[in-house]
């Protein structure tokens, strides 16, 4: 557990300081700010245009963080070869991935947090009044974003740091669009094409599941049962992308 919280300290205090995650989130507030533009003219609409568009760029800006720093979270260990170092002492190869996915989550919650809190006060101030609604639709995007993370830690094992970004984008992308697979597979499909599409349909995270946007801008009402079964099944999903990860990087020879 002390080699866990170690690693994840200092990963915290890497990535919270790098200057592309800075110019990131600046770019994303200024994207929120943006809203109010839109709300200008948009009749007696500002305060639901803010919050859909502030909440969009929550979660691309958090997923382009998501993406690409975790990609480089293990690689960059292995091309620096600062690996030997850790692994020469009594650091399991488990806590090394642990404690790297729980030191960028530390800073994506910063990060998403930030942005979400800023979008709240925004909203409040200019918007005619905030909703507790976009405080709750920003958590469950930094869980849609930890997953992402996980998916590019995972891959990082694997192949490079660029092609596993690709991938970790591709899956949320996918993601996005899991719920439809069972529809589509049910218009004159057979019983193996909707055998498979139930197995694409679980593989590929439904990140759509957990998505209250609509909710947050007053379009729509929530199952809040069906939200928190499918956030325990994205924190297992986050489990077991880990101890894949784990298992590839004991496979490795450093």
């Amino acid at each position: 557990m002390n080699q866990v919280a170690a690693i994840a300290l200092n990963t915290f205090r890497e990535t919270i300081r790098d200057r592309v995650l800075t110019v990131i989130v600046l770019f994303a507030l200024v994207m929120i700010v943006a809203g109010l533009w839109l709300g200008s003219i948009s009749l007696e609409q500002q305060g639901r245009m803010m919050k859909d568009f502030g909440l969009v760029a929550v979660t691309v800006f958090g997923v382009i963080v998501a993406a690409f720093i975790a990609a480089t979270l293990v690689r960059k260990e292995v091309e620096k070869r600062t690996v030997f170092v850790l692994f020469s002492k009594p650091v399991s190869r488990a806590a090394f991935v642990v404690g790297k996915f729980l030191g960028l989550a530390a800073t994506l919650a910063a990060v998403v947090g930030g942005m979400g809190l800023f979008l709240f006060v925004l909203t409040l101030l200019v918007g005619g009044g905030a909703s507790g609604m976009v405080l709750v639709a920003t958590a469950l995007i930094y869980l849609q974003v930890l997953t992402v993370v996980a998916v590019v830690v995972f891959f990082s094992t694997v192949t490079s740091a660029i092609l596993a970004s690709m991938l970790g984008l591709g899956v949320f992308v996918a993601g996005q669009l899991s719920h439809n697979v069972l529809s589509l597979s049910r218009v004159g499909a057979g019983a193996i094409t909707e055998a498979v599409s139930w197995v694409v349909f679980v593989v590929i995270p439904n990140f759509n599941a957990v998505d209250v946007k609509a909710a947050a801008v007053g379009e729509m009402t929530v199952d809040w049962g069906s939200v928190a079964l499918w956030a325990g099944y994205l924190v297992a999903y986050m489990a077991v992308a880990l101890a894949a990860a784990s298992f590839v990087m004991r496979r490795k020879e450093f």
